[in-house]
């Protein structure tokens, strides 16, 4: 089982009890202005972010693949900032892929999103070994390109055109090692 909890400089990473889900909503809605460049930010229903939670508390090892986990994430004294998805061995063994982070927008631009990297980067290595990390960027979203960029994504995968809500977006998959 992955870390239930851990701390980095600044903030602290801890798993979502089954009466959070309106919190794990609320964390993504505060993003839903991305949406005209991210169709992930789109509205889901509670039942979403329950099923989310629930996944991520059902035990695996580190050998599973897909092994799927969620981690709230708060400052140190205690405000809540956003989360963090992480699925092991996804798409293959040695792989971490990171589903979804996502921050509130008046927690962003503050040196956070790079913490939140670097330490959820470090547990999973510590929890197992991992080769590289992925995840899925839309083009459209420059803000976010640019922030998986300077983190160190810089291999691109994959460049896939997707029709969403009547519209066209460009999903990049990208990757970085864990060095």
């Amino acid at each position: 089982m992955f870390y239930h909890q851990w701390e980095s400089e600044n903030l602290v990473y801890s798993e979502f009890k089954d009466d959070e889900v309106l919190l794990a909503k609320s964390l993504f809605d505060k993003n839903a202005c991305c949406q005209n460049v991210d169709p992930t930010f789109q509205v889901w229903p509670e039942s979403e972010y329950l099923a989310l939670i629930q996944k991520s508390a059902v035990t695996k090892t580190a050998e599973d693949v897909e092994a799927f986990y969620l981690r709230k994430i708060s400052t140190k004294s205690g405000e809540v900032i956003g989360y963090i998805q992480f699925e092991f061995n996804a798409p293959k063994h040695g792989t971490l892929w990171i589903p979804m982070l996502t921050i509130s927008p008046e927690f962003q631009a503050k040196g956070y999103g790079a913490e939140i990297v670097e330490s959820a980067i470090a547990q999973a290595c510590r929890y197992m070994p991992i080769k590289e990390v992925g995840l899925n960027v839309y083009a459209e979203n420059v803000r976010a390109f640019r922030f998986w960029h300077k983190q160190g994504f810089k291999e691109i995968r994959a460049f896939e055109p997707e029709m969403e809500l009547g519209k066209e977006y460009h999903c990049l998959v990208l990757y970085r090692t864990t060095l």
